[in-house]
């Protein structure tokens, strides 16, 4: 839902679960206070990857997602590489993932597979207009077009008119 007195819009973003694509002024101002992290919706109990190596061996890497909120290290916030790299090892690289500021002040919801970052935030903080993900322009197929129609009517989405 939307908090009283900010603004909701959707904004293109990375496929890599916490690649977010924010302005250098908008890192700032997410590191003025302490963040949280949740991958939300259905995903399984334990994530992982597998790595090949060049003498052909493999390494495995596993870990568990976590079910409670997670506080964001300050040093992942320096910029977006380094929220994408912890977000990964934390949490995986699919799925949706909600961040939000410990005062409640402004959240995101991360959904990757639109490619697109949903923001509810005071008009000040972060981009104050939606924009159109460039897969629409690029012949984006109607079930993608109706899967961003349906999350910009349940967040309640500006539009960019």
């Amino acid at each position: 839902m939307a908090l009283p007195g900010c603004l909701v819009t959707v904004r293109e973003t990375g496929i890599v679960l916490g690649s977010l694509l924010l302005e250098d002024e908008e890192w700032r101002a997410l590191q003025s206070t302490p963040m949280l992290s949740l991958r939300v919706g259905d995903h399984p109990v334990l994530d992982g990857w597998t790595t090949q190596d060049p003498d052909g061996s493999e390494s495995r890497v596993e870990f568990e997602v976590p079910l409670t909120p997670v506080v964001v290290p300050s040093k992942a916030l320096a910029h977006g590489r380094a929220l994408s790299e912890w977000v990964m090892d934390t949490h995986g690289a699919l799925g949706r993932l909600l961040i939000w500021d410990e005062s409640r002040r402004w959240w995101m919801v991360h959904e990757p597979d639109l490619e697109v970052l949903v923001t509810c935030a005071p008009p000040d903080m972060l981009a104050q207009a939606s924009e159109e993900p460039s897969w629409l322009s690029f012949g984006g197929t109607a079930r993608g077009r109706q899967e961003l129609d349906e999350l910009c009517v349940r967040y309640g989405v500006i539009s960019a008119e």
